[in-house]
């Protein structure tokens, strides 16, 4: 059931969605680690992107608060919050390794480290969670349109739909900065972890059925 309240993102909005979560996470930490290098991760994080993105189009729902796409969360429905090997083959994972391995900057980690990074996370999203619930995976506003309320715009609709549902909904941030603003939406902080041989803390937050 679509969103009427929003804009459902589509393959032909593919390439523009892209960007604007370039943009969104230029900053955050855990792309940085991935992407040291300032330059080389506004290349090559759009490999990132575009498979978060398709993965979102063929397995849940990817909105942005209008067609001119300022925005863009992607949820993944009870029974698709974690993807399998298959469906990250199929969403694009493997041309997401070869641009990582394009990388230049020495202080880019190995694919190892990734990995072990993606299945610890993966981990304790499965420990929190056991009982079906929707993920919100993704979520990023353009800073050209940051403070405008259209963060909100994209969660508070979906947020209805899936309490009329009846289940509840799990999300992870890498900025304590956001955990007052999803608390703000009923979110309540369940976790807050430090990802193993980093300086990133990982907090994971639930909104319960009410």
């Amino acid at each position: 059931m679509k969103l009427k309240e929003l804009y459902f993102i589509q393959k032909k909005d593919i390439e523009k969605a892209t960007e604007v979560l370039i943009r969104a996470f230029h900053e955050d930490p855990l792309i940085q680690l991935i992407y040291p290098d300032p330059l080389e991760r506004k290349r090559y994080s759009s490999v990132l992107w575009k498979f978060m993105i398709r993965d979102g189009i063929t397995y849940g729902e990817v909105y942005s608060p209008t067609s001119k796409i300022e925005g863009v969360a992607k949820w993944l429905p009870p029974g698709k919050e974690h993807m399998g090997i298959w469906r990250t083959i199929r969403s694009g994972g493997l041309k997401m390794g070869v641009a990582l391995a394009k990388q230049k900057d020495e202080r880019k980690l190995p694919p190892r480290k990734i990995q072990e990074i993606t299945d610890y996370i993966l981990q304790s999203h499965k420990e929190l969670m056991k009982e079906p619930h929707w993920y919100l995976a993704n979520i990023g506003v353009d800073p050209d349109h940051q403070g405008k309320g259209y963060g909100s715009k994209l969660i508070k609709p979906m947020l209805e739909r899936i309490e009329k549902e009846g289940y509840s909904v799990f999300l992870e941030t890498n900025f304590e900065g956001n955990v007052s603003l999803y608390e703000h939406l009923g979110f309540e902080l369940v976790d807050e972890m430090k990802i193993p041989e980093t300086e990133i803390i990982n907090w994971a937050m639930i909104k319960k059925i009410e």
